[in-house]
């Protein structure tokens, strides 16, 4: 699965204008943080290995979907934070 900067960034500026977004892998899959006013408030996301695995399997044009959809879900993580 590839996940570039602009995807980041694009994730961030959806959930607040001090948003910060990171990656952190494990063994077994990978979490995507988003923290914003001023680290106060924070959505997850965990993406397991067998998740991994099957988004691995898109191409590029479906992949653009999956991201839309990965936030969708975090911004509606952020509206149930608030």
């Amino acid at each position: 699965m590839r996940i570039t900067t602009a995807m980041l960034q694009e994730l961030e500026q959806s959930i607040a204008p001090d948003a910060k977004a990171e990656i952190r892998i494990y063994a077994g899959g990978c979490d995507i943080r988003v923290r914003w006013d001023k680290g106060m408030k924070e959505v997850n996301q965990n993406l397991g290995a067998v998740q991994l695995a099957q988004i691995e399997e898109y191409r590029e044009e479906k992949m653009r979907r999956v991201w839309e959809r990965l936030i969708a879900k975090m911004q509606g993580l952020r509206d149930q934070a608030s």
